[in-house]
C-alpha cells in the first residue's frame, strides 16, 4: 500500500470511526445527517485539530455548503505513485517537486470540486453503504 493508499484509509476509517462514536449508523436514512455531519461547517468546530484548514476555520475549496466525508476523492487513482483522476477532471494539475514518488510528481486536485458537493455525497453514500457499513462495523 503506498502512501496515497494509506492516506485515504486512515481518512475514510476515521470519518466512521467518528460517526460510529456519534451512533450515527450508516443506514440509507441516516443520509442527510451523515451529510450534516462530516459537512466543512460541523467538522471544523468539532475536530479543529484534524485538518489546517478545520483550525483556520477556512475551506480548502470554494464551495457553499462544503463536505469532508470525501476528502479523498473516489476518482483519484490512490492505487498509482503519483496519483491521478479517473475521469480526466480539467481541474487537476502535476505538482512538483513531490519527494513522495518515484517521478518526483503527485497529481493535484486542490482546483477540482467535484468529490465535496453534498449531491455527489448523496450518490456516493447510497452507491456504496453496504461497503462502509461493512469498515465500519470492523471498527
Amino acid at each position: 500500500m503506498n502512501h496515497l493508499e494509506k492516506f485515504e484509509n486512515y481518512h475514510k476509517r476515521k470519518i466512521l470511526r467518528e460517526l460510529k462514536q456519534a451512533g450515527i449508523l450508516l443506514t440509507e436514512i441516516n443520509i442527510p445527517v451523515i451529510i450534516s455531519e462530516t459537512s466543512f461547517q460541523i467538522r471544523s468546530k468539532k475536530h479543529s485539530e484534524q485538518c489546517p484548514y478545520y483550525a483556520q476555520e477556512k475551506p480548502c475549496h470554494d464551495i457553499k455548503d462544503l463536505n469532508c466525508f470525501l476528502c479523498v476523492c473516489p476518482e483519484y487513482h490512490s492505487d498509482m505513485d503519483e496519483g491521478g483522476c479517473r475521469i480526466n477532471n480539467q481541474s487537476g494539475k502535476w505538482h512538483s517537486p513531490y519527494p513522495y514518488s518515484k517521478s518526483g510528481k503527485v497529481w493535484d486536485c486542490s482546483d477540482c470540486s467535484f468529490p465535496h458537493f453534498q449531491a455527489h455525497i448523496e450518490q456516493y453514500l447510497r452507491q456504496n453503504l453496504g461497503e462502509l457499513r461493512r469498515i465500519q462495523d470492523e471498527i
